[in-house]
Order: C-alpha cells, then sequence, then structure tokens
C-alpha cells in the first residue's frame, strides 16, 4: 500500500448506485466522515468524485453503513454484481466499449484493479480458456494484498469482488459468471471474534490443538468446524501456486512441509439463517486467495457479431518501408561486426607496436600512422552507425504514425498528415465537433437463422461500402461495433462544415443501403439502417493503456447522438436541433419531434432529414 487513501472513490459509487436503487437514497452514508473541505462543498461531492481517492477507513464506514440500510443477507456481493447493470465505475463504463468479449474483460483486470485499490494486486494466473468438460470457459486469478496491509481489514469486500468479477459477462448478455474460491488469506479465528458484521453471533472460535472450534449460533454447543492442514502447490501455466490441494498433518507432512506453507481446512458447512460464514472444503489462512470464474462462451450470432473487424488494405508503400527498415538493420549489424573485427585488429597492431618498438626504433612512425589510420576507421563506422541507428528511429516512428492515422482515416488524409509532421493527440481536448452513429435495424433477428459465412459475407459488404463513403466525406471512422459504427468529423482535421459533412455522409449512406436491400433480400430480409447525428462540445483524445489505445471522443453530446440513432428507424437520419442550425440553409429536413433523453433534464428537439 503506497498511500493512507488507498481506496478509489469509484468504489463508493458503485455502493451509492445500489443503496439508492435499494432505498431511494444514499444521504446517510456520507455523514460525519471527514473530507477536504478546502476543495469540496459537501462530503457527498467528495465521495462521488470518481477522480479521488479516500480512506479504508472511510471506506469500510460507508460499505457498513450501506449494508445496514440495505439490510440484504448477501449485501456485498448483489452491491458489487450491480456494478455492470448500473454502469456505476464512471468513465471506466467507456473501456467497455473497446472489449469484444468477457475474456478482454478478465485479461485487463490487473490495469483496472490498480485503478479502484492500492490494497492488493490481482494477476491472471490461467488466462481464459475453454474447458471442453464442462463446456464453459474459465479464467484462474490470484489475489495478493500488499505486505504493509492486513487483509482481514478487507474481509468485506472479499465478497464484493467477487460479485464484480460475476457480473462481467451480464454485459456482452450472458449469464453471470461463477465464483470458486478453494482458498484465501483471512484468520478464521480474528473474522468469527473481530469482525462488526460477526461479532453479535457470539461465535467464541477458538484452537484446541489443530482444531478450530465455535460456539454454533443455532444451537449454542460447541463444534468442530476445521483443521490445520499441510497446503500442497500445483502447476499452472508453469507457475507454482495452491488450488486447494492438502494433505493431512503428520510426521511425514511436516518434513514435506518444511518450506511449504499450512493453511486451515473447513470441515463443516457454518451458517447463520440464509447466511454461509464458512462453507465446507474451503481453506483459509493460505498466503493469497484465488478465484476460479466460470462463464458461458458466446453464442455463434454473438460471435459474429464481435469477431469482425475492419481489414486494412495491404499496401505497397507500407511492405516497401518496412523492407528499407530490414535492410538497415542488416546493414547496421554487419557495420558492428566490421566495428568488432576493427577493434581487434586494432588491439593486436597495439601489442605489435610495443614488441617493434624494441627492435626498430625507424618503424615508429608507420606504426603510428597505421594506428591513427584505424582509429579513424573507428570514428568513421561509429558516425555510420549513429546516422544509420537514427534513420532506423525516423522510419520506425513514421510508419507507427502512419498506421495509427490510417486506422482511422482515409489514406488520402492521413498521408496529408504525415507531410506535416502531424498524428494524433496524445492529451484529451475540448472540441466542436460533429459525431454520427449508425446500426443495421433488425440484423440482430436475423442472426439466428443465417449461418456464420452469411453474417461475414453481409457484413463486409456492407462495411466495405460505408467506409469507402465515410473517407470520400473526410470523416474519421471511431469504431465498428458488429453491425454499427461510430464516425466523427472535425478532428484530427479541422474542418468548418463537420455538421454539413456529417448530414451528406448519411445522405449518400442511405442511398447505397437502397441499392444493397437487393442483396439482403436474397437472405430472406429486409433490413434498412438507422442514423443519429449530434453537433456539439465534446472530448476527443487517445483512451487505454500503452497495450491498446482507442482515440475516441466522449461526453453528453456524443451520449446524445447514441440515443438519437436509436430512435431512427430504418431508413431514416436524425439530427438533433444543434446539427439542424449548422446546415439547414444546405439540406432538407422537416421537425421529428421533441423527445427526452434519459440524463437530461430538458428535451431534445429532432429533425429527419429528407434524403430521397
Amino acid at each position: 500500500m503506497s498511500r493512507p487513501d488507498c481506496i478509489s472513490n469509484r468504489n463508493i459509487k458503485i455502493i451509492a448506485a445500489y443503496t439508492k436503487s435499494k432505498t431511494g437514497s444514499f444521504e446517510p452514508l456520507f455523514q460525519d466522515l471527514p473530507y477536504p473541505t478546502d476543495h469540496y462543498a459537501s462530503a457527498e461531492e467528495f465521495f462521488l468524485n470518481e477522480d479521488e481517492w479516500t480512506s479504508f477507513e472511510n471506506f469500510e464506514k460507508i460499505f457498513r453503513r450501506a449494508k445496514d440500510l440495505v439490510g440484504e443477507p448477501h449485501f456485498y456481493f448483489n452491491c458489487g454484481a450491480s456494478s455492470a447493470r448500473f454502469g456505476s465505475w464512471g468513465r471506466f463504463h467507456y473501456f467497455l466499449r473497446i472489449f469484444t468479449s468477457p475474456d478482454d474483460g478478465y485479461k485487463r483486470l490487473p490495469f483496472f484493479n490498480k485503478n479502484f485499490n492500492d490494497t492488493k494486486e490481482i494477476i491472471v494466473v490461467q488466462p481464459p480458456y475453454y474447458d471442453p468438460r464442462i463446456r464453459k470457459k474459465k479464467v484462474v486469478l490470484q489475489v495478493i494484498f500488499h505486505d504493509d496491509f492486513d487483509p482481514n481489514r478487507d474481509y468485506l469486500g472479499d465478497p464484493y469482488l467477487r460479485g464484480i468479477l460475476s457480473s462481467i459477462p451480464t454485459l456482452w448478455g450472458l449469464p453471470p459468471a461463477w465464483i470458486r474460491q478453494p482458498v484465501n488469506p483471512y484468520d478464521p479465528v480474528r473474522l468469527f471474534n473481530e469482525d462488526p458484521d460477526l461479532i453479535p453471533l457470539r461465535l467464541e472460535a477458538q484452537w484446541e490443538g489443530d482444531i478450530l472450534t465455535v460456539r454454533d449460533p443455532g444451537s449454542g454447543k460447541r463444534i468442530d468446524v476445521g483443521k490445520r492442514v499441510l497446503l500442497l502447490p500445483e502447476q499452472i501455466n508453469g507457475q507454482s501456486i495452491f488450488l486447494g490441494k492438502y494433505q493431512e498433518l503428520g510426521p511425514g507432512a511436516k518434513a514435506l512441509g518444511r518450506d511449504g506453507h499450512t493453511g486451515v481446512l473447513i470441515t463443516r458447512t457454518l451458517t447463520h439463517g440464509p447466511r454461509i460464514l464458512a462453507k465446507k472444503g474451503e481453506i483459509f489462512m493460505a498466503p493469497y486467495s484465488v478465484l476460479v470464474v466460470t462463464y458461458e462462451r458466446f453464442s455463434l450470432a454473438n460471435r459474429a457479431r464481435q469477431a469482425l473487424r475492419f481489414r486494412r488494405p495491404a499496401r505497397d508503400q507500407e511492405q516497401e518501408l518496412m523492407d528499407t527498415i530490414e535492410q538497415l538493420r542488416k546493414s547496421i549489424a554487419e557495420k558492428n561486426q566490421a566495428y568488432r573485427m576493427l577493434q581487434l585488429a586494432h588491439q593486436e597492431l597495439s601489442r605489435a607496436k610495443a614488441e617493434l618498438d624494441l627492435y626498430a626504433r625507424h618503424l615508429e612512425e608507420k606504426v603510428r600512422e597505421r594506428t591513427q589510420e584505424l582509429q579513424q576507421a573507428q570514428r568513421e563506422l561509429i558516425l555510420l552507425n549513429q546516422e544509420l541507428k537514427g534513420r532506423v528511429e525516423r522510419q520506425v516512428e513514421e510508419l507507427r504514425r502512419f498506421d495509427e492515422l490510417r486506422r482511422y482515416l482515409s489514406p488520402r488524409l492521413a498521408e496529408q498528415i504525415l507531410e506535416h509532421g502531424g498524428s494524433l493527440g496524445r492529451q484529451f481536448k475540448r472540441k466542436f465537433m460533429t459525431v454520427v452513429f449508425t446500426d443495421i435495424r433488425g440484423f440482430s433477428n436475423i442472426t439466428d437463422s443465417l449461418e456464420a459465412e452469411e453474417i461475414f459475407h453481409l457484413l463486409n459488404g456492407y462495411l466495405t461500402e460505408m467506409v469507402e463513403i465515410i473517407h470520400r466525406h473526410e470523416g474519421t471512422l471511431n469504431k465498428v461495433m458488429g453491425d454499427g459504427l461510430v464516425i466523427f468529423f472535425g478532428d484530427p482535421v479541422e474542418m468548418e462544415d463537420h455538421a454539413l459533412r456529417a448530414v451528406r455522409m448519411a445522405v449518400e449512406m442511405q442511398k447505397k443501403v437502397a441499392e444493397l436491400q437487393k442483396e439482403w433480400e436474397g437472405f430472406g430480409h429486409k433490413l434498412g439502417v438507422g442514423i443519429g447525428i449530434n453537433t456539439g462540445y465534446m472530448t476527443v483524445g487517445s483512451l487505454g493503456s500503452d497495450i491498446l489505445k482507442d482515440y475516441t471522443v466522449i461526453g453528453n453530446q456524443v451520449n446524445i447522438a447514441a440515443r438519437v440513432e436509436a430512435m431512427a428507424g430504418p431508413g431514416q437520419i436524425l439530427i438533433t436541433h444543434r446539427t439542424y442550425n449548422q446546415i439547414k440553409d444546405a439540406i432538407e429536413a422537416k421537425e421529428f419531434g421533441e423527445v427526452r433523453v434519459k440524463g437530461f433534464h430538458l428535451p431534445v428537439k429532432v429533425y429527419e432529414v429528407r434524403h430521397w
């Protein structure tokens, strides 16, 4: 734990959202809690700011208060599981749009965990894989608490984390994941006797030799619930890890366990009402927690929609640049070898010079001249090596920028930006822009009746035509989400008529879709495309980590465009009043009406563009 404020307020937002959904209010959660009064007007304003961090003490008080207000036996788990349903983890919800499946979500858990708390690390021991025995996907996670943090303080966070993990597949319309936790690091005596939720049960846990006993909360009698065992490691991906395998303690076991680790095996399920306090077969006091997550695979239709990606066309220029770089690398290797050979020769001549000095003073000058020649050759090779290295670095950087720009822009725009030394911005910026959302209406209804090859053929043809239209109007292709597209105008290429370009692009798209109808009708379905457009100030920049980044736009105006697109019927182009004001002198449109958009107090005035 690197700081006192070790819990991100993103966790507080999840707790507050779930509490409000159950009780109608979250105001009691923050009463009398300390917060930076010099920067925030109220405790609510501070604790609901996802960019702030708070102490574990504040987090624990808020969490336990929420449990008392809601009054559910499984509150902590349910609260974590609600995060996906409510999208209550703040702007991290936008990251999910760049993931193609639950597999991506579980793979990125170490990154997300670092942005939620500073008390523990999550390690993906076994990445997602398909288990043919149970016909489900599995992933194995290891949770290691930091050395300076007591795991027993975070016992309430254990079911909360499992709830979050179980909810990840639901983001893709799958059932919740099933979580098995074979080992955990918690001390059962401390938990049963000191945890505020368990103190009222008066369990009076204690050790009697190697046997763990408690007072049964139902009968009041003293019963055996656990025993000490030797933990036996197992191998996963070449890593030794405890997964629940154990050996009874004894003379032989103690010898085997000299460098091993003992744990506490729960031998009897301990319950209080509907709540399970300890489950038979669980192992406590391991050095860490292990979570085995099991979830459903994608259906054929989901895989077809998520797996499709825009294929970039091969380019002779790129291949030529790669060949040049490869040749330069080979040249550098050859020059380095020549340099090493000259160094050896120089050393040999230096030794020869020392020996010849003893026999012939008149040869001294010749040896000196030869040495100077070798030194000059060495300097020239060093300079050449540096020059070649610089050229390679510049060529690689140019290729990287070209590849980055080509992902979003037409080839002509990408080359134009590169000629002026430009690249996609690394910093977020606020700009007045236009964003377009499109979606094939009724597409999800036909995926169950089509083969995967037919779906790919249909989508490939559609996306090819749409991308060509986007490039003609110099739009920036942001995302391809199955059969949906997100395009924005006004960045990275500046343009004053971005709204007009967006609407004209949408009109051309609808005309092209009308031409494609004959082919689509051949599949036995009549499909159409709905388009929503909005203009306003939004934030644009690169989102993600060094491993996975996306140049995108976010903000309320983006959300409005998405909502407007959802209302557009097949063949319709709906635009907001802001967009209409920009294009009304050039494009014919009629009032569609005022609609209320979730999350906005005032209704949004919408127009339908006439394009036939």
